[in-house]
């Protein structure tokens, strides 16, 4: 799967599945559509975004994001 810069994602996300997970690592892009330097996860259930995703583990995702 490309992103619009053209990069090639890992497509390891199962996109059928309805429990919330974590994506990421994704590149972050500024307004001119070059890349940063930076990563970031994202939880596909609400949406919150963190530079680690062990910030979205530890209490910055209020649904779970996929966390036992």
């Amino acid at each position: 799967m490309k992103t619009s810069a053209g990069l090639q994602t890992s497509g390891t996300t199962d996109e059928s599945n309805d429990e919330p997970t974590i994506e990421g690592p994704i590149p972050e892009f500024d307004k001119y559509g070059d890349y940063t330097g930076y990563d970031y996860f994202r939880c596909t259930g609400c949406g919150i975004e963190a530079m680690r995703r062990r910030d979205l583990r530890d209490g910055g995702c209020k649904c779970n994001g996929g966390w036992e």
